[in-house]
């Protein structure tokens, strides 16, 4: 096992150094290429920080809930979280709707595992969505700012038959309604995802750097730790090389080709974020200094502070579903439908 762990750590290595050298050639050859597909020349820019003034908001949900024999039952909050700045500097703050909002509930019957995981997805996304919305039109941020991507993922649509089906249209909607609010208030709306595991980047540049070895079996963050400096972005890019043909993206109408990406590295030891964000509000300048002033505050762990929040307020801890759980319990009993999956009760273990 030891002898099998050591050529594991080599394999790792190997492919970290050549990553590294492939990323230093791409930056050495930053400009000198058109890559077809990105909205500015150069790959690598520099970001100024700058003084954070204006009132910004977080949106985030937190979800918990179980399988049971006879149902999918699903508890979930969504919190919002406004930060009013001078001179980057929080003077005040405020929550919306509360600081503890009432949880909403959802009960599905006769899923398939797969219509299980879609139901977990589409019902706090569409929490999500409607707190962002009904926020920007009471508030009027500056900025509001969404934890995880503004556009469904693929994995969020269901197929036509799906029992799920409905609730992907309503979480559409809420999509598109999302947009228009935030279009009508000029509040720049922003999706930072933490961890993302798109390959958009690494297929743009490797389509122009077809003598090169090393794109493959990595994500685009994975490379861009290498490639960008702290304080640094990539080019803005479109979401999807053509939007009337992504499967999901094609289900927003007009605003899928507004959506446009770039990867944000605010400090030395920590991965870079993916900013995702409609076009025309705000230069890309504008938009990545602001989620570098507010991301660059830890040395290793470089997220906004106000999206922390945000998700320190929506997470539901596991007691809450037991306790719920308990509730439905009094009322119906040893009902067949109330019983936990084997898989959830082994008392033997």
């Amino acid at each position: 096992m030891p002898d099998r762990l050591s050529e594991i750590a080599e394999q790792i290595a190997s492919t970290e150094r050549a990553r590294s050298e492939l990323a230093q050639r791409l930056r050495f050859n930053s400009g000198k290429i058109e890559y077809a597909e990105t909205l500015e020349r150069e790959l690598v820019h520099k970001v100024q920080a700058v003084p954070v003034d204006g009132t910004i908001a977080a949106v985030d949900g937190g979800i918990v809930g179980e399988e049971l024999h006879g149902f999918n039952f699903l508890l979930m909050r969504a919190v919002g979280a406004l930060f009013t700045y001078r001179a980057s500097k929080t003077v005040s703050y405020s929550y919306f709707p509360s600081s503890l909002p009432p949880m909403q509930y959802d009960v599905r019957s006769g899923l398939d595992s797969h219509d299980v995981m879609l139901h977990n997805s589409l019902f706090r996304l569409k929490g999500e969505l409607s707190l962002a919305s009904s926020l920007i039109q009471k508030h009027t941020p500056t900025y509001l700012m969404m934890d995880g991507s503004i556009a469904p993922l693929l994995s969020d649509k269901p197929s036509e038959e799906s029992e799920m089906r409905p609730l992907y249209d309503e979480v559409l909607a809420a999509y598109q309604s999302l947009y228009e609010s935030a279009w009508k208030s000029n509040t720049t709306l922003l999706g930072v995802i933490k961890d993302s595991r798109s390959r958009r980047f690494i297929d743009i540049v490797q389509k122009h750097s077809q003598n090169e070895q090393g794109f493959a079996h990595t994500s685009d963050t994975n490379f861009l730790y290498f490639m960008l400096e702290a304080g640094e972005r990539t080019c803005a890019f479109s979401y999807s090389s053509s939007s009337s043909k992504h499967p999901v993206l094609k289900d927003l109408g007009q605003w899928s080709e507004k959506i446009l990406s770039f990867y944000l590295k605010p400090v030395k030891d920590d991965r870079p974020l993916r900013v995702e964000f409609l076009s025309g509000q705000r230069t890309f300048s504008e938009i990545a200094s602001l989620v570098h002033s507010l991301s660059c505050t830890h040395k290793a762990y470089a997220y906004p502070a106000i999206l922390i929040e945000a998700d320190l307020r929506a997470a539901m801890p596991p007691d809450e579903f037991e306790r719920a759980y308990g509730s439905l319990f009094s009322r119906l009993g040893r009902s067949s439908s109330l019983m936990r999956l084997r898989r959830n009760e082994r008392p033997f273990r």
